[in-house]
């Protein structure tokens, strides 16, 4: 179900306590999807690329590796394949990123809620536009893995951490393909 129609869902059949809850959090979601075009959101993509916690052989959206270091990875499709369910080899370490900001943001899971697969737009799109433009890197993190406490049923989204990093985008990993 899209955005909107889970707001319109809501409106019409949710409970006054679902409405008061849910609704400004769909609402500012709507809003943020709506403000970027598909072709904004790949031109941020091509500044803006995610980082992993690792080991130099493994990495993963995990809270078992959070105090790892920070990793660069493959590129993967922005919107339609999670690099956080797909990627498990870094590709080099991140350097001489500095944290600017660290949010709540809400993510579709794409097939079975028990999945956690937070995209690469999802973390553009839901970035403070104060920061965008700052912006060359992206983390999420979680607190577990236990997908009954990072998933909302009246959301129907999954909730994380993503922290946002300025710094030097190295030039192999700007020069990656971005699709959709």
């Amino acid at each position: 179900m899209k955005t909107k129609e889970e707001i319109d869902w809501i409106k019409q059949r949710g409970t006054e306590r679902q409405q008061e809850l849910l609704l400004p959090i769909l609402e500012k979601l709507l809003q943020q999807e709506e403000a970027m075009s598909k072709e904004e959101i790949l031109s941020y993509a091509k500044k803006i690329k995610p980082v992993m916690r690792s080991t130099e052989n493994y990495v993963a959206l995990s809270p078992e590796i959070e105090k790892k270091d920070l990793f660069w990875i493959p590129a993967f499709p922005i919107n339609t394949q999670s690099f956080s369910y797909s990627c498990h080899s870094p590709l080099k370490p991140a350097v001489g990123l500095k944290e600017i900001c660290r949010i709540t943001t809400y993510h579709r899971y794409g097939g079975y809620r028990a999945f956690l697969r937070p995209s690469t737009d999802e973390a553009i799109i839901q970035c403070p536009k104060e920061i965008l433009d700052k912006v060359c890197a992206f983390e999420f993190q979680t607190e577990t893995m236990e997908y009954n406490k990072i998933y909302h049923a009246g959301l129907d989204r999954h909730i994380l951490t993503t922290i946002y990093y300025e710094g030097k985008l190295p030039d192999d990993i700007a020069a990656q393909e971005v699709t959709w």
